[in-house]
């Protein structure tokens, strides 16, 4: 399980003394602890560990964009270090290619544009692709 392996890796960190992998997975050791007082079956399944992550990393992405824009470099490395140790434990995650191919294939099937393709290729995806790199497909398929 994807929250076993995220705690065990804290407590690797911590005897290693890595105290910068530490403060991350300290943080998301948090936010997962949150979604466990909401979870009450037991242990988080990956599927809820990956959309806490998905959602941690989106977090990350957007504080980037903003410490770039006020020219915070020592915030933008921080941020960018965390995003980085949590797409460590996030599936692989599809490709712009294959994302155009899914859009298509859904808007075939479904004959849907826009917000409402978005939406039906969201939920086929779900975990396996930022959402933004579908909004981004299907934008540039469907403009407009």
């Amino acid at each position: 399980m994807l929250y076993s392996k995220l705690k065990t890796d804290l407590v690797t960190a911590q005897k290693a003394g890595d105290h910068k992998l530490v403060d991350a997975l300290k943080l998301l050791s948090s936010e997962l602890s949150y979604a466990q007082v909401d979870f009450k079956d037991g242990e988080l399944s990956d599927e809820v560990v990956v959309k806490v992550l998905m959602k941690e990393a989106k977090k990350r992405r957007d504080s980037i964009e903003i410490y770039e824009k006020l020219s915070s470099m020592e915030r933008v490395d921080q941020e960018k270090y965390e995003l980085k140790v949590i797409e460590s434990y996030l599936p692989q995650m599809m490709s712009e290619e294959e994302v155009g191919l899914e859009v298509d294939k859904t808007a075939v099937e479904t004959g849907l544009t826009g917000g409402r393709l978005m939406g039906a290729v969201m939920g086929k995806l779900r975990g396996k692709v930022d959402g933004g790199v579908v909004q981004k497909v299907v934008m540039a398929k469907f403009p407009g």
